[in-house]
């Protein structure tokens, strides 16, 4: 490492640490976790927010304070996930496939202290990814074009045999009408448009925020109320103090932790792959190599791990994209480079030569922010226990005002909120005739990725496709997902010839 380098570092250490920065960082960090664990809600929605307030904040505080916000929201998103079964955002999906059971069982803090130390793990791996890799991640990044992108998301829907349960059929058939609901609206290609039906709101598609809200959130309300019927307990009632994780609890799962930031971090550094096809093809990794793959969906804090731990660590991808290339790699990096661009800064190969300074207190200040939400996040984990004491009655309807709110500030109007109703009855049927409703939540959130992709990619070959095959990187993920697809397929059928 070059002397100026170390000298940049140790300069943008100390303006990090100034008792303004500490302070706009710790402002950030809280708008964060608040709008990731308020399903609706998101970093982007956090991060768009705050951007005219940081027009006239000093640059290094404004993003450092945009940057906590991100980080925040992606932790704040396994709170709702773990306490609730609703992911507050996307990338929180896989977390609530174990860790809301854990929180039926009375296990709700250990599973939010998995979740919060592996937060905090992938995040720092992310921090230091920016700070050391930002100059050479850039180079590689551009290698990933429309085609490599089609492929990670193909990668991402394959996981769908993984998440579908025993019975696969049900688990393809729901994820085919995902994809089908994922195309409702105006076609990308040639503005056509698709199961409109003469609905002007159908134009611009269901909404994910109302979907998500409807598959994950009202399900649980009705169980509340069904457990009100039968006066049963809702959650197992535990009285257990567990403010740390002891260090046999963490090394156990060491493997996941390194494999999942490593998954988080070469997903992140791919254009709009972004945390949510990071967490599903950790989960979906650490579930195929584990030695005991029944228990993940019934309670395994290693599901948890793997989720989180990769959604935070595919941050440091997604800003290095932003800020040495100048191409966002999500909506919540494009609201940052508009902050810089705001702030007279222009992101891209120069950024390093002519904003070194600013750009290492970033890159200092972000680990910083991810020490933070480790000694911050045990608050919040204390805080949850009283969210499940609150009484059944009172819970049930509180769950669905939020997420009405959450839906209604989507699209605006009441038509999320209608979408947000139907969506919940139809998914709570589906729960009672036994289809998994995970593989549908996959194939609307990968859907327009897929679509949107595959015609640019198209076009920009001349419609000849056969050309997607001679790029070695789009092979070799192919390969990935096809293997991906088959292996928990031929598994369930090898252990039923067995059995």
């Amino acid at each position: 490492m070059e002397a100026s380098t170390i000298s940049l570092i140790l300069d943008g250490l100390l303006n990090s640490l100034t008792l303004y920065n500490i302070l706009m960082m710790l402002i950030g960090l809280a708008l964060g976790v608040f709008f990731g664990a308020l399903p609706g809600l998101s970093a982007t929605t956090g991060m768009a927010l705050l951007l005219p307030i940081t027009f006239g904040l000093p640059l290094e505080g404004s993003l450092l304070m945009l940057g906590a916000v991100y980080a925040g929201a992606l932790y704040g998103g396994n709170i709702s996930a773990i306490l609730l079964g609703i992911p507050g955002t996307a990338a929180a999906l896989p977390t609530t496939f174990d860790g809301f059971p854990m929180t039926r069982q009375g296990r709700s803090k250990e599973a939010l202290l998995y979740g919060l130390y592996a937060s905090a793990f992938g995040g720092l791996v992310s921090a230091f990814i920016l700070l050391f890799l930002t100059p050479v991640i850039g180079k590689f990044a551009l290698k990933f074009g429309a085609p490599e992108i089609l492929a990670l998301a193909l990668w991402g829907l394959s996981t769908v045999s993984g998440v579908t349960g025993k019975n696969v059929l049900k688990g393809l058939i729901v994820a085919v009408i995902g994809l089908i609901v994922s195309s409702i609206g105006t076609s990308p290609v040639g503005g056509y448009n698709r199961f409109v039906f003469g609905v002007p709101h159908l134009l611009a598609g269901l909404g994910l925020v109302p979907l998500v809200l409807g598959t994950m959130a009202l399900p649980r309300v009705f169980e509340v109320f069904d457990q009100m019927k039968k006066q049963d307990e809702y959650f197992l009632k535990s009285n257990v103090r567990k403010w740390f994780l002891k260090p046999v609890e963490l090394i156990q799962y060491w493997v996941t932790f390194v494999k999942s930031a490593i998954i988080g971090a070469i997903i992140g550094i791919a254009p709009a792959a972004g945390p949510s096809i990071a967490s599903i093809m950790s989960y979906n990794e650490s579930k195929r190599s584990s030695k005991n793959p029944e228990s993940y969906g019934k309670g395994n804090p290693e599901g948890v791990v793997a989720s989180e731990t990769a959604n935070s660590a595919s941050v440091g991808g997604d800003l290095v994209l932003t800020l040495s290339v100048g191409v966002p790699g999500s909506a919540a990096c494009a609201v940052m480079l508009g902050a810089l661009i705001m702030k007279g800064i222009q992101p891209g190969p120069l950024l390093l030569k002519n904003s070194p300074v600013s750009a290492y207190t970033f890159f200092m200040g972000f680990i910083i922010v991810n020490l933070l939400i480790f000694l911050v996040g045990h608050l919040y984990v204390q805080m949850g226990s009283y969210i499940l004491k609150t009484p059944l009655g009172v819970l049930g309807p509180a769950i669905f005002v939020i997420c009405s709110i959450g839906a209604y500030t989507d699209t605006n109007d009441l038509f999320g909120v209608q979408v947000m109703i139907i969506a919940g009855v139809i998914a709570y049927l589906l729960i009672k005739l036994d289809f998994p409703i995970a593989p549908f939540l996959l194939a609307i959130i990968l859907g327009p990725l897929i679509e949107a992709n595959f015609w640019t990619a198209y076009y920009m070959t001349g419609g000849d496709l056969w050309s997607f095959f001679k790029r070695p990187v789009f092979d070799a993920i192919l390969i990935l997902s096809v293997l991906t697809f088959a292996l928990p397929v031929l598994l369930q059928k090898r252990k039923r010839a067995s059995g």
